[in-house]
């Protein structure tokens, strides 16, 4: 799909609120302190949710406008209306659930392993810098970060040779393949993991809003999938992200792969779609022009043989009347 995600600092509009601790100067007794507690609770528990469906009309951080106006792709746009307004509908359809199942994890979590249970989590602390350039190409050696071992400015210094090479490279399906299903690799700047440590409850809102993030993408994504006869519940399954974030917390860069083939944007749904509707066209056109051609065999052949028998029609009546005569 065309998301964009690459070249966006995405906006969440987080509402960053002061706990009811720091608001009130608690020198007074128990009672009080344990109210301050309890109202500090409510509102982180009312924070996260609200980072779920923060910006009422907001969608992977964007407005509807923001959004729709980047999208050129006319069965992109179509499937990012769908889901937009799914969304907007609270709507539990199956692509619905099945997008928000795998972006859900365990109530209050505060690390990505806990935001993400249902996958094999790889997080990368340090100061990861690449140009959204560089991230977009289908050389981006992304498939590293699934590495362990891999630190998050390891590609920092990575530089492209040449034109943005085809997808269908042998070995980039190789590497692509590489990466498996059901994974997720996110580089987190120090200064953020920093921040997450110190503070639980910033902690649950940077979680909260890279599930919110991922789930917008995934009904996205998996609306296009469905609208080419994808199974949708085997694309989702299938399916491997990087998350790159900013200080905030923002998703700045992302790839998400499926089994052989890169899934950045719905743009490789549509040009596999095209290829596909392509072959077919051409299949169809050889179908015509060989019926085409049997047909005019088949008229060749009949007018052969009715000429054939007026030939032979015309001889017996010849050889009937010499037969007469006689």
């Amino acid at each position: 799909m065309d998301f964009g995600v690459t070249s966006k600092l995405w906006e969440y509009g987080i509402n960053n609120r002061t706990s009811a601790m720091a608001e009130k100067n608690v020198d007074g007794g128990f009672v009080e302190i344990a109210a301050a507690k309890a109202a500090e609770k409510e509102d982180s528990l009312r924070s996260v949710n609200e980072m779920r469906t923060t910006g009422a009309n907001h969608y992977m951080g964007e407005s509807y406008e923001e959004r729709i106006s980047k999208i050129t792709d006319k069965t992109a746009a179509s499937a990012f209306q769908t889901a937009y307004a799914k969304k907007m509908a609270g709507a539990t359809d199956g692509i619905s659930t099945i997008s928000r199942a795998y972006s859900t994890g365990k109530a209050g979590a505060t690390n990505f392993e806990d935001a993400f249970p249902q996958y094999d989590v790889i997080i990368h602390v340090g100061n990861a810098n690449i140009s959204s350039g560089n991230w977009q190409r289908n050389d981006f050696p992304f498939w590293k970060y699934f590495d362990k071992n891999t630190s998050a400015d390891a590609l920092n210094d990575w530089k492209p040779e040449g034109a943005n090479p085809s997808q269908m490279r042998s070995d980039l399906q190789r590497n692509y393949n590489s990466v498996g299903s059901g994974r997720i690799a996110i580089l987190v700047p120090e200064s953020l993991q920093q921040k997450m440590d110190a503070d639980p409850e910033y902690a649950r809102q940077i979680m909260a809003k890279l599930q919110a993030w991922k789930e917008d993408y995934d009904r996205w994504d998996n609306t296009v999938a469905a609208s080419y006869g994808y199974n949708v519940a085997e694309h989702q399954a299938g399916k491997s992200y990087v998350f790159d974030l900013d200080e905030n917390g923002d998703v700045r860069n992302c790839t998400v792969t499926s089994p052989g083939r890169i899934t950045i944007s719905s743009s490789d749904f549509v040009e596999a779609r095209k290829a596909r509707e392509a072959k077919h066209a051409e299949y169809e056109k050889l179908a015509e022009e060989s019926a085409l051609k049997r047909k005019v065999l088949e008229q060749e052949i009949e007018e052969r043989y009715y000429k054939s028998n007026l030939v032979n029609q015309v001889v017996f009546n010849a050889y009937e009347k010499n037969i007469v005569e006689l």
